[in-house]
């Protein structure tokens, strides 16, 4: 495998730079989010067993996402800015990228726009399975919000579900199941010393109460409850926050360096474009994606994978979540210049 290109390693440093804006503003938006609930609304709907009109308090709004699609369109811009480091001389110093191009902004605006849907419909479908998961064990009302919008710090609220993959509630679930029951209380720990919690993103500070719990053969406290759970839940969402930066951020600058060379191409500029896959040295690498290592084509061609997904270039949302989550791979382009 050949090593980074010069274009590669600064794709990686433009990527660094990315990731901490589209994870602090992911974070800003899940707490706006959070805030935004009605919570005597809530509280009405389960009074009422409505489960429906309680889930759907949980839609968010556009416009609460704002900074989140801000942060994923300076993403992009930046991908098609950074083509100009990546030309010849004397190419880089007349290359312009148009970021108010029609094609660029409706792509930019898209990725935001699929990831808004993609984050509401979760909350939506998590606040349904807690909600469904709470009158079903018959906890109290006001524990049941708890849950789902957190409690009270000053102006804010924390340990909501809002921001959390089906995964990551669906485990909050479990954790809150199996403290609450002496019977099951062990299966907290995965291994029979109880020094390694079942979950990754529980909250190790915890592990000494809960070992004690299951070593007089109790459940642990309501209270003791709700403080692991909602230490798993801000660990979770913060585990999900870096991984949404990361791939939010792959994939805008990959569309947006992919735009930058089209924008080449229609301008005349240049007089072809090949695209080169760089494997992205992960430590379990997707095979298709490694065998892809060092393949050329030309611009309007594409990478077929072998699951029959065809993809302009790393991190192309043609190509799914199985394709991009978690994927290190960039697009190296080289330009042929117009002959004179």
């Amino acid at each position: 495998m050949a090593g980074k290109s010069l274009q590669t390693r600064k794709i990686e440093a433009l990527l660094q730079r990315q990731s901490v804006a589209v994870r602090k503003a992911f974070l800003e938006a899940m707490q706006k989010a959070t805030n935004a609930v009605d919570r005597a609304a809530l509280i009405r709907f389960l009074e009422a067993g409505d489960i429906e009109r309680a889930a759907a308090l949980f839609r968010i709004e556009r416009g609460t996402m704002f900074p989140l699609s801000e942060a994923i369109r300076d993403a992009f811009i930046g991908g098609g800015l950074a083509v100009a480091d990546e030309l010849p001389k004397g190419l880089s110093g007349v290359f312009g990228f148009d970021g108010r191009h029609d094609r660029a902004v409706a792509l930019a605006e898209a990725q935001a726009a699929e990831l808004v849907t993609y984050i509401s419909d979760d909350a939506i479908l998590n606040a349904r399975k807690v909600i469904v998961d709470g009158l079903d064990t018959n906890r109290s009302l006001n524990s049941v919000a708890r849950d789902l919008v957190g409690r009270k710090v000053g102006r804010q609220r924390v340990g909501g579900i809002i921001g959390l993959t089906e995964p990551q509630t669906d485990r909050m679930m479990n954790l809150r199941s199996m403290l609450g029951d002496p019977d099951r209380i062990g299966e907290y720990f995965k291994d029979a010393d109880m020094k390694i919690p079942r979950y990754k993103e529980s909250d190790r500070r915890f592990d000494r109460v809960v070992r004690k719990a299951i070593n007089e053969g109790k459940a642990l406290s309501p209270a003791d409850i709700d403080r692991v759970t909602d230490a798993y839940k801000s660990k979770a969402s913060g585990n999900r926050a870096k991984i949404v930066a990361r791939n939010e951020a792959f994939v805008a600058q990959a569309a947006g360096r992919a735009e930058g060379y089209q924008q080449l191409l229609d301008d005349g500029k240049v007089e072809a474009v090949t695209k080169k896959w760089q494997h992205g040295f992960s430590k379990e690498p997707r095979q298709d994606h490694l065998r892809m290592d060092g393949e050329t084509i030309n611009f309007d061609e594409v990478f077929v994978m072998d699951d029959g997904a065809r993809m302009r270039f790393p991190h192309d949302p043609a190509g799914g979540a199985e394709h991009s989550i978690s994927c290190r791979c960039t697009c190296v382009y080289r330009v042929k210049l117009p002959r004179d």
